[in-house]
């Protein structure tokens, strides 16, 4: 009876023991965890500190971009937007200033006595000029394919103003009519036709009338 006793208490004993040690052992493990996962969330953050050091705006361009909508334009979107918004204000830019120069052009070019001051092309030896093929030409000019010069490109040729219609460049050969008024270019419907000898600019305001020489090219 005695041995079974001192056994029993040897067993116990054991038992505790292993409980013990079992659960030093967790405690252990389970700190090890806990730094390890301290480590790990230190490392994050620290990436996020640094990240938000390199680029400040990256989680936070949205918020700022609705303050000010073109301050950070080239982080966003790398400026495509705002290259946009520059290259139409450009656009409209360079069509006012041609609108600006079309307008001078045309008032010096205003004739004084048409009567004596225009030829056409019998008087002036013939058309020599490039001469658009006759199904394009239906199709795109004459009497019923009208247009205001004042919207289409413009240029200079010589000192000749000229202007770009239908994929092809005219050239005013003679100032216009004084009775075409100092605002033809911008309010009146204009067309070009053939006419006998060459082309000619009319103006359908005034029908009948005699139309200005001019010169095709490409």
């Amino acid at each position: 009876m005695r041995r079974v006793g001192i056994f029993a208490s040897i067993s116990v004993l054991s038992l505790a023991f292993a409980a013990c040690t079992f659960a030093y052992a967790q405690d252990q493990d389970d700190k090890h965890q806990d730094k390890q996962n301290h480590g790990q969330e230190k490392k994050q953050h620290d990436q996020g500190h640094n990240q938000y050091q390199q680029d400040p705006y990256k989680n936070h361009g949205q918020e700022k971009k609705q303050g000010n909508e073109y301050e950070h334009a080239d982080k966003g979107d790398n400026g495509n937007h705002y290259g946009q918004i520059k290259q139409m204000e450009r656009s409209e830019q360079q069509m006012h200033q041609q609108q600006d120069e079309q307008r001078r052009a045309w008032q010096e070019r205003r004739a004084n006595h048409w009567e004596y001051e225009h030829r056409g092309w019998q008087q002036r030896g013939g058309y020599h000029g490039y001469r658009v093929p006759d199904d394009y030409f239906r199709g795109h000019y004459g009497q019923d394919h009208w247009f205001r010069v004042y919207s289409l490109p413009f240029a200079y040729e010589g000192v000749n103003p000229r202007f770009q219609y239908g994929g092809y460049w005219f050239t005013m050969m003679d100032p216009y009519p004084e009775y075409w008024g100092g605002t033809w270019y911008q309010n009146d419907d204009v067309y070009v036709d053939y006419h006998n000898d060459g082309y000619y600019l009319y103006n359908r305001r005034y029908p009948g009338r005699p139309g200005i020489a001019i010169s095709i090219s490409f």
